[in-house]
């Protein structure tokens, strides 16, 4: 892991527009990762106290499922986030997370950005709204996924 200058940590689609003094406290508590395909970086369940702003790669977000292989409800690449289960209690992660290509990110130490959030209540609702945008998405791929999956099968043979 590698510092961020905070140049490089607003470049990211998540933080774009982020007042610059946001930026600069953010890069503070950021790191550079770089991880190769195949690297679990957390499981469903797990203690969430870290957000990845993905630069590159790409990143499989998993549901364990009795009895069947993970379902994958999204995939994620360069541009988008991993890990929004920092935000609530219990502070447990909903999905897990495995990168399926060599992926390099931008994490957050979330602790240290919930404190920045109960400081400054200006930044904590600029984090939030951008963290509803995407969970809003997650929630719309879980719903298609889990439709797709539970589609009775008269419903899956006509789509052939």
């Amino acid at each position: 892991m590698t510092g961020v200058l905070p140049a490089e940590l607003g470049e990211h689609a998540f933080l774009r527009g982020l007042p610059a003094e946001y930026i600069a406290r953010l890069a503070q508590v950021a790191a550079a990762v770089s991880v190769p395909a195949g690297h679990r970086f957390f499981e469903e369940g797990g203690r969430a106290v870290q957000i990845w702003l993905i630069r590159t790669g790409r990143v499989a977000l998993d549901l364990h499922v009795r009895g069947r292989e993970p379902l994958i409800v999204e995939t994620v690449g360069g541009g988008q986030v991993v890990g929004l289960s920092w935000v609530c209690p219990p502070y447990e992660w909903q999905y897990g997370a495995q990168a399926l290509a060599p992926t390099t990110a931008i994490t957050l130490d979330t602790t240290a950005v919930l404190s920045y959030c109960d400081q400054d209540p200006v930044l904590g609702y600029q984090l939030i709204r951008r963290l509803m945008t995407v969970a809003a998405d997650r929630l719309h791929a879980s719903r298609i996924r889990l439709l797709d999956l539970y589609a009775a099968p008269s419903q899956q043979a006509g789509a052939t």
